[in-house]
Parts: C-alpha cells; structure tokens; sequence
C-alpha cells in the first residue's frame, strides 16, 4: 500500500532526542453496494522512539468521478469491487507552481484497474481533503522560488518623531544615539532605552520561498532631543515608506 509522509504537527512535547515517524495519508479503492466506485483516505498515526504503530484511521472517503470529498466512514456496504482485489491505487507528491512563485505541495491518487490502466486521476491536499491546483504541476525538485533582492536602507531620526517599519522588513539594526527612545514589538512590548551608543538587532528566519519578514508593526518612538539610526533590509519593490 503506497503512503506518503506529511509533516508532524507541531507542539505536544517529546524529550529532546526523541524521534518520530512523520504521519501519512493513503487511499484504497472501494465499491459501493451499486459498483460505484470510491476511494477510501487512510490516516496513519506519528509513533515515536521505537513505540508499536498505531492502526490507521479513515480519514474520509472520496468520490473519484467528481472529487468530491466527505469526511467520516466510506458509505454502508461499500467493499471490495466486484472485478476482485487487483485493482490498485498509486499516490504521488506532486508541486503546484504558482505563478507568484509560491509552491504548494499536493497528492495525486491516480486508481488502476486489473490491467493496470488509469481509471481516476484525483488530488488531494497532504491532509486528504479536494486540492485543485492553480499552475503548473510538475515535481517538486523542479520548484523554484522568485528572486527577491533585498535592498538595506540606513535611517537617522531625530525626536519628536514616530516611525513604524515597512511591511515586509527582514531585519532591523537600531542604534540609539540619544535616550530616551521607545522600542514597541510586534507583540505591544514597549522598552525605553535611555543608554546613548546602545544597539539591538532583529533578523527574520527564511520563509518557505524567499526571504523571512518580521512580525510587524514594530515602532521606534523618539522623543524631543534624542536621536536614533536604523539600518534595515526590505524587499527593493517595497521603498521606504513608514
């Protein structure tokens, strides 16, 4: 039975060294009492460190002439299809390619019948549930993310003034050449920093496909006579605006 991984899901603890399987999704072909066909999606548990796997559970069911996707146990009385037990159900992982760049990982489950012949051809999101693609499908080795150049900016303000960053900022460098100033996170944090010749440094990890943006807004806040210099890094499309 072919089965691919999808990622853990976060959180839910675990000793540092621990290591789990990843969870994964599958389907198998049904009948229903009529000889309609369908496609059951199995749901695999995550075991960790060595632990007994679970059995799998149904996730839902899938209408293979429609894509129609239903949560739950497969209709009553759906089985084996009455040509017998031969016929299968191949899944792969294929990449949607949109056009902005962005590259969304989806199932494929294409059924076979005895001879081996494509019956259905349906896809599914790495959790089972209906996925239509929106670009150019094709695996994902072939993916490739936008160049998205960034371009630094230095900025010196001087008190009273209000600046809050540009969306899309990757890192901030700020330099406080004269208290006090008032830093406020993303997270409403505010800190008044009234020690002149202090700097703090913010730097956003990557992002799936190009580069990490800070959690905004975050605002510096200078009062009358101090002053301050920002040196950040932002898309180049995205200017200077505050």
């Amino acid at each position: 039975m072919p089965v691919e991984p999808i990622p853990c899901a976060p959180g839910g603890g675990g000793e540092p060294g621990s290591s789990c399987c990843a969870p994964s999704i599958t389907s198998i072909p049904l009948c229903r009492e009529d000889g309609t066909p369908l496609l059951l999606v199995l749901r695999s548990a995550c075991v960790c460190d060595g632990a007994a796997a679970a059995d799998p559970e149904v996730a839902g069911w899938i209408d293979p002439a429609t894509g129609a996707y239903t949560a739950g146990p497969a209709p009553a009385g759906s089985g084996l299809c009455p040509s017998g037990d031969c016929a299968s159900v191949s899944v792969l992982r294929l990449c949607d390619q949109a056009s902005g760049g962005d590259c969304v990982q989806f199932l494929r489950h294409l059924v076979h019948d005895c001879d081996g012949q494509v019956t259905a051809v349906t896809d599914t999101a790495l959790d089972g549930t209906p996925y239509a693609p929106a670009g150019a499908v094709g695996d994902c080795d072939d993916c490739r993310c936008p160049d998205i150049p960034l371009c630094p900016q230095l900025l010196g303000l001087s008190g009273p003034e209000l600046w809050t960053m540009p969306v899309g900022t990757e890192s901030l460098a700020v330099t406080v050449a004269c208290g006090p100033v008032t830093i406020t996170d993303c997270a409403g944090n505010a800190t008044v920093v009234n020690e002149c010749g202090t700097s703090f440094n913010w730097a956003a990890p990557p992002a799936e496909c190009g580069p990490g943006t800070l959690c905004g807004p975050v605002t510096i806040d200078v009062a009358e006579g101090a002053a301050v210099y920002l040196n950040f890094l932002t898309p180049c499309a995205q200017g200077d605006a505050s």
